[in-house]
């Protein structure tokens, strides 16, 4: 297991924080965002600090306004998404993702069936400026004026992907979840959809969408992450969830021409071909400056998981970009359930960042159900991968 430190303590008893962090400029200034909260999916308590040298020293924390709203016709959460910077043009993008409840409460919720009462739409904010729209399909933009406008809460609804991935001539590539149906409660039905940047013209374009069958994810595709292989292939690749013919996979979609059409959507194998499991959780991809080489945090599990869990333990290992595979001898274990962990604890609530002056690999994770006394009451830990 790689070391591990305490970074941030848990906020209070019974509430969880969790935690974002990423470069905002090209040089060595860091954002953090935090955010609290004793139940599933109901963020409070948005703040914000900035550090100008690498996280040797933060501003105070500051609350950040207009995260979540109430108003009288229904509520709405704009999710700070954290920053991506373009290396090759140096320009900076925000991911942003609109929640809206038509006539209802935030954080309303059908878990039994996923049917759920809100719509989302993703925005990316360039070099700090309008936030723009991301559309896969005709539909209007957002009105401030009309927030709950039928016609927008039902067209381009997307959930945003992990991160966003760069190609040497500045092209811009963000994958999104999207919808089959115009029907705003179709949260069983995701798929996925490539949106890329023009770097001359600034047009963001999608690419087609790429849909798996219920009997092999239950919930569709979600939390895409992107990368650019070494021969300029674009892989997208998504996590899904078991079903009763298919056991918990990670799927992967390419495109060998910029962007413009992803292929069918395959599971993600092992390079000797072998297959793996993987609950339904988050992942992401990190190419290191240090060796170059692109690496995969996953969490990978020894039994077939059911639905979201176990999520543990996490591995990061190297793709192998040739065979579009994760090299089975290169797995290094990030973390598991430890004996003091009850079965419930999960290691998929993380935010990674290569440090810019090391070229180390910080991996920050909220332990969530570390407790076994309090399930919510969890605080965040640092972890250091040191690339060869």
């Amino acid at each position: 297991m790689l070391p591990r430190e305490q970074y941030l303590p848990a906020p209070a008893e019974d509430t969880a924080l969790w935690f974002s962090v990423s470069y905002i400029a090209q040089e060595l200034t860091r954002e953090e965002i935090h955010r609290t909260s004793g139940e599933s999916d109901a963020y409070q308590n948005y703040q914000r600090r900035v550090s100008r040298d690498n996280g040797r020293t933060w501003d105070d924390l500051l609350l950040l306004p207009d995260v979540t709203c109430q108003l009288p016709d229904g509520g709405i959460v704009n999710y700070p998404g954290g920053h991506h910077t373009d290396s090759f043009l140096g320009n900076s993008y925000e991911k942003k993702m609109r929640r809206i409840w038509p006539g209802m409460e935030i954080y309303t919720f059908n878990w039994g069936g996923h049917a759920h009462p809100f719509n989302d739409h993703v925005f990316v904010i360039e070099n700090g400026e309008k936030e723009i729209l991301l559309r896969y399909e005709e539909g209007p933009d957002f009105n401030l004026e009309n927030p709950f406008d039928p016609e927008f809460c039902k067209t381009n609804c997307a959930y945003f992907g992990v991160g966003m991935a760069f190609a040497a001539d500045g092209t811009a590539y963000f994958p999104l979840v999207c919808h089959t149906s115009k029907d705003e409660t179709a949260h069983t039905t995701g798929g996925i959809v490539l949106m890329r940047r023009n770097p001359a013209s600034g047009e963001w374009l999608p690419s087609n969408q790429q849909y798996l069958p219920p009997e092999l994810t239950s919930r569709g595709l979600l939390e895409p992450d992107v990368a650019v292989l070494e021969n300029g292939t674009i892989l997208v690749v998504a996590r899904g969830n078991d079903t009763p013919s298919t056991p918990g996979r990670k799927w992967f979609a390419l495109s060998t021409n910029g962007g413009e059409t992803l292929s069918q959507v395959n599971e993600l194998r092992y390079d000797d071909g072998s297959r793996f499991y993987s609950p339904s959780s988050i992942h992401s991809f990190q190419r290191s400056e240090k060796n170059g080489k692109l690496y995969w945090l996953a969490n990978i599990t020894e039994d077939p998981p059911q639905g979201n869990g176990p999520r543990y333990p996490l591995y990061i290992a190297e793709i192998d970009e040739t065979k579009v595979a994760v090299k089975k001898d290169s797995l290094v274990e990030v973390d598991r359930r430890r004996d003091e962990d009850p079965d419930v604890v999960q290691l998929s609530n993380f935010s990674v960042l290569e440090n810019r002056e090391t070229k180390d690999i910080e991996i920050y994770i909220t332990r969530l159900g570390e407790n076994p006394n309090h399930f919510w009451q969890t605080p965040v830990y640092r972890y250091l991968f040191i690339p060869p």
